[in-house]
Order: C-alpha cells, then sequence, then structure tokens
C-alpha cells in the first residue's frame, strides 16, 4: 500500500505479521446473530427490516471489537466514515459485512471534543488506510499508531478539518506530500500525469522503475475533489438525486439508486413493483454499456483495433438503449424518491428488445474473437495478476474482486429493488490478471442482457404513476447499496427533523478498488501500465467525489 513499507513481493500491511482471513467461508447468519445478542443483549434481534445491527461502544473497545469482527467472524470492512456531532464531538461509524446470509454490523462509537483519538487498524486491516487519512485529514480524527499520515484528497491546507463547521476556506499553500523513494543501482522513477495525453480526469502516477520492469507504484488522486458529501447537506432529498449521479458520471444510475434507497429506508417510502423494475431495467442498460467500454479498451490496449470497434460499436447500441427508454444516455433525471421522476418510454418495448438481442449475440462474438488470437491472449495472460490474498486484505468488489476469486455480488448477496424477484448468475475467476477480468466482464455483460430482458417482460416500461409525496417532516438514516459496474456502490443518508440531508456519506467502488492498481502492475513492464489500468477502469472522480 501507499507509502508502507514492502517486504519482498508481498506489502507490510499484508504480510504474515498481519494474518490474512482464511479463505475457508465466512460464518453466517446463525454466528452474526449469536455475535452480536452475547455483545449486547438488549438489541433487538427480531427487528430486522434488512439493516445491519447498529452497535454503539466507546472509543476504547473499538479496535478490539473491530478486530473481532475481521478475525472471528471473518467480516469485511465496507466503509469507515466520521460526522461532526455535538459540542466538538466526532462519531466514527464503522460498517462490516459478511456472506450472503448476515445483515452486516454497522458500530458507532463517539469522540468528544478534545479525546486523543482511537488506534489505528493498521496494518490488521489494510482496507482501511484510505478511510483513515481521510477522516484524519476532513474531520480531525487522530488514528494513534497510523503509519501513513499524508493527506489523501486535499492539495491546499486549511486551517482547520473542513468537514468541521467554521472552518474557512483553503490558503494557497500547498500541502506536503512525500513520495516513498526506492533507492538502488539502475533504479529510477517515472512520473505520469496529473495532466495526461487523453480525455480523462487528472491523477498522478510515480513509478520506480528498473530497466523497464516496475518496481513500485505510487498513485496520488484528490485532483477532481468535488466535496459531495458537504454538499448534499441542508438540501432536500429530491434535489440530492442529482449530486449522487455526479458523484461518477458513468455510474449515474448506480449512484441515484444506492441514493434513493438510502432515503427510502430512512424516511419509510415504500417503492411501487414496476418503479422498483424500471430501475432494475437501467441498471442493467447502464451496466451492459460500461462494460462494453472496459472491453474496448483492453482490446485497444492490446493493438486489436477490430476487437474495440466491434465493442465500441455495442456499447453505443446499448447507451441509445438508456436513451429511447429513459430520455438520457447516461440515465440522469429519471429516478426520484419514491419511484420515478418520468414514466419510461412505454411504446419502446420492442426497439428495446431488439437492441439486447443484438448486444447479447455481439457480446458473445465479441469474447470469442479476443480469445482465438495469440497475439491478444499472450498480452492478456499473467498480466496485471491481483492475487486473492491482496484482493481479500483490500476488501476490492466488482468485477475486480470476482476476478481475483472472491464471490460478491450485491445483487445476490444483498437484493434490492427488482433484485428480490430474480436469481442472479455471479460470473467469476481465480487468476486475477487482465484476461481473468476481461472474462468476467464479458460474462456480465451476458447477465446483464438477460437481466434487463426478464425486466422489460416483467412490466419495466408500464410504470406511468408517478412517486409519492415526500413526507413533509420526518428524520432517520438508511443505507443504500448498489452493485454498480465497478461493484459495490454504498450511501449512507441522516435526514434531519426538518426533512433535509443533514449527513451523507458516499463510498463509490473506486475507492476500495484504487489500491489494486498498485499491486496489480507490480513486477510488470512499464508498457503493460494502461492495460492493467483499464482492466481495472476506475473512477477517478468516484474516489474524490
Amino acid at each position: 500500500m501507499s507509502g508502507i513499507p514492502m517486504e519482498g513481493d508481498v506489502p507490510a500491511t499484508i504480510a504474515p505479521s498481519a494474518p490474512v482471513p482464511p479463505s475457508a467461508p465466512s460464518p453466517g447468519r446463525k454466528e452474526e446473530f449469536d455475535w452480536v445478542g452475547s455483545f449486547a443483549p438488549s438489541i433487538p434481534i427480531g427487528d430486522d427490516a434488512g439493516r445491519p445491527w447498529r452497535l454503539e461502544l466507546p472509543s476504547e473497545r473499538w479496535k478490539e471489537v473491530t478486530l473481532t469482527l475481521d478475525r472471528a467472524l471473518h467480516h469485511r470492512l465496507a466503509s469507515f466514515w466520521a460526522e461532526h456531532w455535538t459540542d466538538g464531538a466526532s462519531r466514527l461509524h464503522t460498517l462490516w459485512m459478511g456472506d450472503a446470509s448476515c445483515r452486516g454490523i454497522h458500530l458507532i462509537t463517539v469522540l468528544p471534543a478534545g479525546n486523543a483519538g482511537v488506534p489505528s487498524l493498521l496494518p490488521e486491516i489494510p482496507a482501511a488506510l484510505y478511510f483513515e487519512r481521510e477522516m484524519r485529514e476532513m474531520y480531525g480524527v487522530e488514528f494513534l499508531g497510523a503509519a501513513d499520515r499524508r493527506p489523501l484528497l486535499l492539495h491546499y491546507q486549511h486551517s482547520g478539518p473542513p468537514m468541521r463547521p467554521g472552518t474557512s476556506p483553503p490558503r494557497d499553500a500547498r500541502a506536503p506530500f512525500a513520495f516513498p523513494i526506492t533507492e538502488g543501482e539502475g533504479i529510477y522513477e517515472i512520473p505520469v500525469g496529473p495532466v495526461h495525453a487523453g480525455i480523462i480526469e487528472p491523477g498522478h502516477f510515480r513509478f520506480q522503475v528498473v530497466g523497464e520492469q516496475i518496481l513500485n507504484l505510487e498513485v496520488r488522486l484528490g485532483y477532481t475533489h468535488k466535496a459531495t458529501e458537504k454538499r448534499f447537506e441542508g438540501r432536500s432529498p429530491s434535489l440530492g438525486v442529482l449530486l449522487a449521479e455526479s458523484v461518477s458520471g458513468d455510474s449515474s444510475v448506480a449512484g441515484a439508486v444506492a441514493f434513493l434507497e438510502a432515503v427510502e429506508q430512512a424516511l419509510g417510502i415504500e417503492v411501487s413493483r414496476s418503479a422498483q423494475l424500471s430501475r432494475g431495467l437501467l441498471l442493467e442498460l447502464e451496466r451492459m454499456a460500461f462494460l462494453l467500454g472496459d472491453v474496448a479498451g483492453i482490446a485497444l490496449d492490446v493493438g486489436y483495433a477490430a476487437g474495440a470497434a466491434q465493442a465500441n460499436f455495442l456499447r453505443e447500441r446499448s447507451y441509445e438503449g438508456l436513451e429511447m427508454v429513459g430520455g438520457s444516455r447516461l440515465g440522469r433525471g429519471t429516478l426520484a424518491p419514491g419511484g420515478l421522476a418520468r414514466p419510461l418510454a412505454s411504446d419502446m418495448g420492442t426497439p428495446l428488445a431488439e437492441t439486447l438481442a443484438l448486444v447479447a449475440r455481439g457480446n458473445e462474438e465479441l469474447l470469442e474473437h479476443l480469445l482465438s488470437r495469440p497475439s491478444v491472449v499472450d498480452r492478456l495472460r499473467g498480466t496485471g495478476e491481483v492475487r486473492t490474498d491482496v484482493a481479500r486484505a483490500l476488501a476490492l468488489v466488482g468485477p475486480a474482486a470476482r476476478a481475483s476469486g472472491l464471490d460478491r455480488d450485491v445483487r445476490r448477496d444483498r437484493p434490492y429493488g427488482a433484485y428480490r424477484e430474480v436469481a442472479v448468475r455471479v460470473a467469476g475467476e481465480r487468476a486475477g490478471d487482465v484476461e481473468a477480468r476481461l472474462k468476467v466482464k464479458v460474462a456480465e455483460i451476458a447477465e446483464a442482457c438477460r437481466l434487463a430482458s426478464e425486466f422489460q417482460r416483467a412490466g419495466a416500461l408500464d410504470s406511468a404513476k408517478a412517486p409519492p409525496p415526500l413526507p413533509a417532516r420526518s428524520a432517520g438514516d438508511g443505507l443504500g447499496v448498489v452493485e454498480a459496474p465497478r461493484g459495490e456502490f454504498l450511501i449512507w443518508v441522516s435526514v434531519g427533523e426538518e426533512g433535509t440531508l443533514r449527513r451523507v456519506h458516499v463510498r463509490d467502488p473506486s475507492y476500495l478498488n484504487w489500491p489494486a492498481i498498485e499491486y496489480a502492475v507490480k513486477g510488470n513492464i512499464v508498457p503493460d501500465f494502461p492495460l492493467c489500468n483499464k482492466s481495472l477502469n476506475l473512477s477517478y472522480s468516484g474516489f474524490d467525489r
């Protein structure tokens, strides 16, 4: 991990001194149920409602309990955030997810003003590194013994943590940032970015290289930090949808649905079956278009222009499908709390069915073309490997996780909306290389075509009913977890008594997956970096939110 000493081929945070959970299936619902009951017998065990168990604990027990969740229950760290509380206090939230039968556990601890902080979760839980760095700079939460105290998102100095009330705008002075240094005979550095030759968002890549072999890579992001979580505060849930759609523009539908799931849970809003089917259809159309773009990028990076052209043709047809039924190529402006902002185009049933059939056929042919060419397979196989133990330690999600042997898909494991009515076929590979990620993505395009067709036949285009009005005054919090094209997209909201958003936490899948590129390129040659990068296709905007 960035800024952490390396030991041989395995980072110190994933070395034997910090045991990785075994690959055996994690304990299920009964073990989680028993643990929660023994820890807090007063919790209403029978009160399910699909929410994670919610436990409040004192700060002195915080690390002990989190390590128990990691080691004994084999839950993974799904997200970690802070919020300003009262009288200068902060509340720390950690969300832990188990296997498909588990509800998950939401831990909360209050840090009074002037509190010294809590112990760092590193090196025991490597996935906590980015979270700790962000909470320190944004909320001033100290993590005692932290190995990496550099800023994560902010490039300019502030008078104080910017998420706390009363913090002034940033000063002109840049915040200090130290890249790790690798020294030795023949070792040199290659800095890339933040400005790139292509039309992409800014990010900086610092390579340490000997010859053409990459010894180490440090990624620095934050150049497009939008302060999205702060911008949610005080807005109505209806306006919040616009911000959720902009977290990562190529996953607009997934962001909106995650936000709406959270708001609707917080306010107790029921969503009609037809509206849920419509959301499911839009989600799968977005997945098709996104993943076909990934396939096109991989094909282009290995020099197979014909395959890239075919994938881009199918991608364009997928975007046309989104536009024909929802009125927007990116699915924007279609969703609202309680249902849809506007009905889908019910007269587009036949053209949509033809589009889905075309994409399904073309996608199958595309994989055959790619994998039947030795020059393509030679570039893909064994390139950019992310081992299963590394993927697990970093808590990877989405196709990146499934290509490295982790069987995780929110649509199946924590079904929501229309996915409660269908059986999702989850693709998986174990090699963890570019070829494995390509195979998983092509399989997921095929599954997206199938699910979209099922949702259409079930009535996804028939929702013309306006969503119910929002409650005039209500409060609560809720959690939305959606399987976006890159993986688990998570949003937690807290709604105040006046009905406006008090705190919104956003964890885009790329926030967890960005560290994977630093491991994927290790030992590869510099010319293979673009291929590794494209096979993961991580979002700068989603990380910088």
